[in-house]
C-alpha cells in the first residue's frame, strides 16, 4: 500500500487539473483573431494588359496650381463620361486615329469612338473602385445629345451639385490624335479648389494648368478632367482588338483607381482566408491542440483506497 500524502499536497497536485482549460491554444489565438477581420475579396484579381498611353502633356511645364486639399478617405466620388451627353453636336469628342485616318468604322454608330471608350473606361473605374473599397459610382446621363448644358441630366449639372454636397468628381477623356492631341494628363476642378487626388493624377498622367482654354465648363463646376492619352497608337489598337480590350480596360482602370486610393490613404483589401477547399484541394487540417496528460495520483480517501476521479475529470474537461 503507498504511503498516504497529505490532504493538503494532493489537492494542490490535482486541482491544476481540473480546473478550467482556456479554450483556444495561446499559439493559435493571434491568428484566430485576426481572421475575423479580414476583407471578403482580395483587389487584383482581374486580366490586366498593360498599355502604352503615349506622351504626357506638353504643357505639364506650365503647372501653375497645387493640389493640397485633403478629402476624407471615404469622400463620395462621382465618376463621369466624357461627352456622354454631347453627340451629334459641338464638343462630341475626338473621333480617334482608327476612323478619322485609317478609315475603320466607329465602335457605335452616332457616336465618336472617344465617347464610347469614354463610358466603358469609367464604367470600369466604378467598378474596380468598388473591389477596392471606394465610395464611388459611376453616371450615365443615358441621353447622348442634351443641348442645355444646365439640363439636371447633364454631366456637369450632375458633377456640379456632388461637388457642392461635399463630394469629389472626375471626368474621363481620351485625347485628340496627332498634333491636336496634347497628350495623358489631367485638368484639376477650380470651383472648390485642387485637392491632393488631383495632384497625384498629375504624378501619374501630367498636367494641364488649370486655366487651360481659359477654364474649361467641368472645371468651373468644380469637376476634375483626366485625359488618359491621345486616342492612337498602343492606347487605340488595344482597346478596339477583342482579344486584349477587357485587359486593357481593367489596366487602364487600374491606374487611375490605385492612384486615386493611393492618394486618400485607402489600403487595398487584403486576401480573403481560404475555405476549407481551395481549387478542389481540401485544405491542411488546423493543428490538433493535445489533452493534457492523465495523471493517477493516489488520494487518500476513507478506505484507504487510492482514486483517480480528479485526473479523469481533467481529461474530459476540454
Amino acid at each position: 500500500m503507498p504511503p498516504r500524502l497529505p490532504l493538503a499536497l494532493a489537492l494542490a497536485l490535482v486541482l491544476p487539473l481540473i480546473s478550467p482549460l482556456p479554450l483556444v491554444h495561446p499559439l493559435l489565438e493571434q491568428p484566430l483573431l485576426a481572421q475575423d477581420a479580414l476583407p471578403r475579396k482580395p483587389y487584383g484579381q482581374f486580366p490586366k494588359v498593360k498599355v502604352d498611353t503615349g506622351e504626357r502633356s506638353r504643357l505639364t511645364v506650365k503647372k501653375n496650381w497645387l493640389g493640397k486639399r485633403r478629402p476624407s478617405p471615404t469622400v463620395p466620388i462621382l465618376v463621369l463620361a466624357g461627352h456622354a451627353d454631347s453627340q451629334k453636336m459641338s464638343g462630341s469628342g475626338t473621333n480617334g486615329h482608327a476612323v478619322a485616318v485609317r478609315g475603320a468604322p466607329p465602335m457605335q454608330p452616332g457616336m465618336t469612338d472617344e465617347a464610347f471608350w469614354n463610358l466603358l473606361t469609367a464604367r470600369r473605374i466604378a467598378k474596380l473602385g468598388k473591389l477596392w473599397g471606394l465610395n464611388i459610382r459611376f453616371y450615365d446621363p443615358g441621353v447622348r445629345t442634351i443641348y442645355n448644358a444646365d439640363d439636371p441630366r447633364t454631366n456637369w449639372s450632375q458633377g456640379k451639385r456632388h461637388v457642392q454636397n461635399g463630394g469629389y468628381a472626375l471626368e474621363i477623356h481620351y485625347d485628340a490624335y496627332g498634333r491636336d492631341g496634347y497628350g495623358s494628363g489631367v485638368i484639376p476642378r477650380v470651383y472648390g479648389g485642387q485637392t491632393v487626388i488631383d495632384e497625384a493624377l498629375h504624378q501619374k498622367f501630367g498636367c494641364f494648368p488649370w486655366d487651360f482654354r481659359g477654364v474649361l465648363g467641368a472645371p468651373k463646376r468644380g469637376i476634375t478632367m483626366l485625359e488618359l492619352g491621345k486616342l492612337e497608337g498602343d492606347v487605340e489598337n488595344k482597346l478596339r482588338n477583342p482579344a486584349t480590350r477587357e485587359g486593357a480596360l481593367n489596366y487602364l482602370a487600374d491606374q487611375v483607381v490605385t492612384t486615386i486610393a493611393k492618394a486618400l490613404g485607402v489600403p487595398p483589401p487584403l486576401p480573403e482566408i481560404p475555405a476549407t477547399t481551395v481549387a478542389g484541394q481540401e485544405q491542411a487540417p488546423p493543428p490538433q491542440i493535445p489533452s493534457p496528460p492523465v495523471i493517477n495520483i493516489p488520494v487518500s480517501s476513507t478506505d484507504g483506497q487510492g482514486s483517480t476521479q480528479g485526473a479523469a475529470g481533467a481529461a474530459t474537461g476540454l
